[in-house]
């Protein structure tokens, strides 16, 4: 496994880089500390998973960031929160990265989020840290799909019917025949109960 670690706190990063050691097997392993070094690593190297930590984007913001990862595009990414963010959010549901995870999580629960990441899970810690997942044989227990979860996120957070199709590439014909599935399992009868159903969820 080549992995890449972004991470400013020298004392976070060493325990990052020993929890992953336990976890994976390494061929190798880089640290940056910072957003230079972060980006000169990607250019100059090839990873298979990449851990970001809230610290290492402050400087430059999100979008500086994600935009670098496109030149790792088979690499799986997590990125490590202080406190839920939704634009980091919207990169998860969009599946530009594969895990949120929280620092204050406990040890454990970090290793266990990893793992699942490495197996090929695509993870987000709850701010409570309650784990959801989000595989491909993922269900929620109001017994929406996994599709039709995206799609309801993408709904209450405004996405139109052509900015879902696009993200999820899919048509608008089969958006729009999701949220009418997702409207008759949840009885949604007006705009307002969508929003109530995000909370419910946990998505808002």
């Amino acid at each position: 496994m080549r992995i890449l670690v972004g991470m400013s706190h020298e004392l976070k990063r060493y325990g990052c880089i020993q929890l992953l050691k336990d976890v994976t097997s390494i061929e190798y392993m880089v640290s940056a500390a910072n957003t230079e070094d972060f980006i000169d690593s990607l250019q100059k190297y090839t990873f298979d998973f990449i851990v970001i930590d809230s610290s290492l984007y402050e400087e430059t913001g999100i979008q500086a960031i994600v935009l670098q990862l496109e030149k790792q595009p088979d690499a799986k990414c997590v990125f490590l929160l202080k406190e839920p963010l939704q634009l980091v959010n919207d990169l998860f549901f969009s599946k530009v990265i594969d895990g949120i995870g929280y620092e204050k999580a406990d040890l454990g629960e970090l290793m266990k989020f990893f793992q699942q990441v490495l197996e090929g899970e695509r993870i987000s810690l709850n701010w409570n840290q309650k784990v959801r997942v989000f595989s491909e044989d993922w269900k929620p227990s109001n017994e929406l799909t996994k599709r039709e979860e995206e799609v309801f996120y993408m709904k209450i957070r405004g996405f139109t019917v052509k900015e879902a199709a696009e993200v999820l590439k899919i048509s608008e014909k089969t958006v729009e025949n999701h949220r009418r599935n997702i409207r008759k399992k949840l009885n949604i009868k007006k705009n307002s109960e969508w929003v109530q159903w995000g909370k419910k969820l946990e998505m808002i």
